[in-house]
């Protein structure tokens, strides 16, 4: 809720709308190393013979290869950006396959080819806990009644509109603006309109979550 509401109140600056694509693009590119690590470490290690949680299973508290391969990668899309070799937008794609490539290989120099039965054991045994835990949580979530009062549903549908009519506006300026002046029409209905249905969405939306919350307290 309170990150929602900033967002509301940041997005009312014009700076924002005139540069959020550059500050997402360069925003998403310091993650996108991580995206990168975690994808290499959960598909692609267990399909070229490599151990998954491999540094766990060597007590690392801190994976070294990990860290190197983000600050590399970080090196390598920002080095790209500062000699104009591409468009910004799609640093990521270079980006993104430069960190696999080098924590498959710093990972593999540093023990993720080895094999630890005793520490896959004791992990197959801890995620099949969490999945039995998740299963009676799950079990015990389905009993509880539900908020079907009209009020809630109310809410609920008055927070589903203001996203449509946000999502409609949005693609009636995109695709119904033949001509610059009209543009410049659904754009500005689109932000007047759609500020007044984002702060909408999130009274409501709150509201009604907060019903629900209340009404799963006196059960249990």
């Amino acid at each position: 809720m309170i990150v929602g509401v900033a967002m509301v109140i940041v997005a009312c600056f014009p700076f924002v709308f005139s540069q959020i694509l550059p500050l997402l693009t360069y925003a998403g590119l310091l993650v996108v190393p991580v995206g990168a690590i975690v994808f290499a470490e959960h598909q692609l290690f267990p399909k070229i013979g490599y151990t998954r949680y491999w540094s766990k299973f060597q007590d690392y508290k801190n994976s070294s290869p990990a860290v190197i391969s983000w600050i590399l990668g970080l090196i390598f899309g920002f080095g790209l950006n500062m000699l104009d070799v591409m468009s910004f937008y799609y640093l990521f794609i270079p980006t993104w396959f430069f960190t696999i490539a080098v924590y498959t290989f710093l990972a593999g120099r540093n023990g993720a080819n080895k094999k630890y039965p005793e520490g896959e054991k004791k992990e197959k045994a801890l995620n099949l806990s969490i999945e039995k835990y998740h299963n009676k949580l799950a079990q015990e979530a389905s009993e509880i009644a539900l908020d079907n009062s009209i009020f809630t549903k109310v809410l609920k549908f008055i927070a589903y509109a203001a996203l449509g009519l946000t999502l409609f506006l949005a693609i009636k300026t995109l695709v119904a603006s033949p001509d610059e002046g009209i543009y410049i029409a659904n754009r500005d209905t689109f932000y007047q309109i759609g500020f007044a249905c984002t702060i909408l969405y999130f009274i409501t939306a709150y509201w009604a979550m907060h019903r629900r919350k209340s009404l799963i307290n006196k059960l249990n």
